[in-house]
């Protein structure tokens, strides 16, 4: 957005939008890569399962791993509970913070393994995973008294009314394709198709007076939606003999099959004996615009040994290349009326390169029931964009999980917890008043992020057979009770 180089009586609710914004995009993580992961194990590992994934998750964190599994699977990833909370200080003002918590219930993967006899050594699998989902509706009111406010001369009542409202879907959909190239050693592929679904709406409300029977009313409101699909692919290899496991797994940049999207701006000051220097009103709606979304590549590698007959240990590395800065939907400039100054309405993202890690241990206790601990890093990836930023969470996270897994018959359920936290200090709001031409009194704020997660979730073998102790991990294809 270009800057407005006035001092509109919009100023403390625009203040007030972007504080909004700032904590709903922290809800969202739109800028991480692992606040979620695919698969019950998976979660409770904290995704370190390149090497050797063991179960049917490998159709997303190492297809190769696929073509060596013993038992063909269906697993859901049932229930997962987010709460998630987020607390910006003084992110509506000096001594005015804003937080706002949050709870989601998703599933996060259903997959199965597809058995034809045509397939021969080689394994297919389906999979189904939500990449990113959430909805958030925020409100804000408040009445202000003082002298000159929002800059207005004469103004000394304020009342404002802020509403935003943002939803995000995503899902990945895959057809996996592995084979044993040897004993030891698996190749595989999964295309995806991803398509993404995106809104978000914030609208503005501010009415004022004076004492002398001065009158303001400020409407200011803002509009993106876009649909995009695109289609991406992440290949493996996975080597596993002995104790030892080692994995490598690549996903490829994304190809743009589709994508449309709309924009609105509208913005009006009306006022009665008060000198507000306003803008100029803006109305404008424009449609069935092209958009745009991307991923870059990324690769990872991994690594697991099994000590013994109870106890293993995953880790692993994934690096991400750079996101160059993408326009989400291709808006015409905006030029108010009587004003030589136009209005970018566009929205961009961009996403730096970085590096995440993962570290988990599994413990037997027994032949059905095991234990898990782990540990994982989410840096931001957020980088800086010329124009209005679409991405804000630019805090890094750090996860720890736990849970336990055990086996009933033929089929295994997983109950565990992830908790995540992060913070950091950040100009972003302070940058985002000043694309505005408006000041704020705090050049920083703190930002603080907590998120609980509960996971619920069931996988079904569907033959009896071991599965591959020895191989990195202790994890077994259940024995069929008998009948």
């Amino acid at each position: 957005m270009m800057p407005i180089h006035s001092r509109a009586p919009g100023a403390t609710v625009l203040g007030a939008v972007l504080g909004l914004l700032l904590s709903a995009t922290a809800l969202a993580q739109d800028a991480h890569y692992t606040t979620r992961q695919f698969g019950n194990r998976a979660w409770l590992l904290g995704g370190a399962f390149v090497g050797n994934p063991n179960d049917i998750s490998a159709v997303y964190y190492n297809p190769g791993a696929l073509a060596l599994l013993d038992a063909p699977e269906l697993e859901l990833t049932g229930s997962v509970y987010e709460y998630t909370h987020v607390n910006v200080k003084d992110g509506q003002g000096q001594g005015r913070g804003l937080s706002d918590s949050n709870v989601d219930v998703l599933p996060s993967l259903i997959a199965g393994s597809l058995r034809f006899g045509f397939l021969g050594k080689s394994r297919m699998a389906y999979s189904l995973l939500t990449r990113q989902g959430f909805a958030y509706s925020l409100q804000s009111r408040g009445t202000r008294l003082g002298t000159d406010l929002a800059g207005v001369q004469g103004l000394d009542l304020l009342s404002t009314n802020v509403r935003l409202d943002q939803n995000v879907s995503e899902f990945w959909t895959g057809l996996s394709w592995a084979y044993p190239v040897t004993e030891h050693l698996g190749l595989g592929l999964t295309p995806f198709i991803a398509s993404r679904h995106h809104e978000l709406s914030f609208q503005t409300l501010a009415q004022g007076s004076g004492a002398a029977g001065q009158q303001l009313l400020a409407t200011l409101g803002r509009d993106l939606e876009f649909d995009h699909v695109r289609v991406l692919l992440k290949v493996g290899a996975s080597y596993q003999r002995g104790p030892w496991a080692v994995g490598l797994a690549v996903t490829t940049p994304s190809v743009a099959l589709w994508g449309r999207g709309s924009v609105g701006y509208e913005r009006a000051v009306q006022s009665q004996g008060l000198d507000t220097n306003a803008p100029a009103p803006v109305f404008n709606y424009q449609e069935d615009l092209p958009a745009h979304f991307r991923n870059s590549w990324s690769a990872a590698l991994g690594v697991s040994r099994s000590f013994g007959e109870s106890t293993a240990v995953y880790a692993s590395l994934e690096g991400y290349a750079r996101v160059a800065t993408v326009t989400l939907v291709d808006a015409e400039p905006i030029l108010p009326r009587g004003s030589t100054e136009p209005i970018d309405g566009d929205y961009a993202f961009a996403l730096k390169p970085l590096l995440n890690g993962a570290l988990g241990v599994e413990q037997a206790l027994g032949d059905r029931v095991r234990v898990y601990l782990s540990g994982h890093t989410d840096f931001s990836a957020l980088d800086q964009t010329p124009g209005t930023n679409a991405l804000l969470g630019g805090w890094d996270l750090y996860h720890v999980a736990s849970g336990i897994h055990f086996v009933l018959g033929r089929s295994r359920f997983t109950l565990g917890g992830d908790l995540a936290w992060g913070g950091k200090q950040t100009s972003r709001f302070s940058e985002s008043l000043q694309q505005l031409g408006l000041s704020s009194s705090m050049r920083t704020q703190d930002v603080r992020f907590f998120q609980a997660t509960l996971l619920v979730g069931a996988s079904f073998s569907f033959k009896d057979t071991r599965g591959t102790s020895g191989k990195g991990s202790v994890e077994e294809a259940p024995k069929a009770d008998a009948p």
